[in-house]
């Protein structure tokens, strides 16, 4: 019976939830000289397999390339070319301004905690929960462009999540059956034929 519960307990363990880490990225292409306008951004990282029921995210990211542009020059003093940008969200700090930016990247990093309960924006007319990142894995980002010569390449949101692997049912049967047959296959008694003339 103890050769039994070890090889229970070795089914157990081997049967038992891991986890690996990943990054989900969701990249909306724009390559494009930006006018003076308020954009949006819309990311679905379920497209891209994120599942609220094996994912938990632990911190999240947004990159807005502006790598490629049109105005290098630093132009604090001439508003006219002053690059002014504003970035708005449900999920980073609110409401950022930056004047006078400069080719390159620029991003915003929180860390996550897991709450499928937290709806970051609601319907105003049915009440219902438009984005939750933690329960549909989307997110809305805005950008509003008030001065300068911009160009932005593309608007990247990754998150970084730690997926618990699920074992696959039909494997877990045939294993316990397979087990079982080793453990009492040995303790069935053979048939014995017996001369009936």
């Amino acid at each position: 019976m103890t050769i039994f519960k070890s090889m229970l307990a070795v089914l157990a363990l081997s049967f038992s939830l891991g986890s690996h880490a990943i990054i989900i990225t969701d990249i909306i292409p724009v390559n494009k000289q930006l006018g003076l306008q308020g954009y949006n951004f819309n990311f679905d990282l379920a497209k891209h397999g994120y599942s609220h029921v094996t994912d938990t995210i632990n911190y999240i990211e947004l990159t807005y390339d502006f790598s490629n542009w049109v105005d290098s020059i630093d132009d604090f003093e001439n508003f006219d070319t002053l690059e002014t940008i504003q970035l708005n969200s449900y999920l980073f700090d609110g409401r950022s301004n930056f004047h006078d930016i400069n080719p390159g990247l620029i991003q915003q990093r929180l860390s996550w905690n897991k709450d499928i309960s937290y709806c970051q924006k609601e319907n105003y007319d049915t009440g219902e929960c438009e984005l939750n990142l933690d329960l549909k894995g989307n997110a809305r980002e805005f950008l509003s462009i008030y001065n300068g010569n911009i160009w932005l390449n593309d608007v990247r949101f990754s998150a970084d999540i730690t997926r618990a692997s699920v074992s696959e049912p039909s494997a877990m049967i045939l294993l316990l059956m397979g087990l079982a047959m080793i453990i009492f296959g040995g303790q069935v008694q053979p048939f014995n034929k017996t001369d009936l003339s």
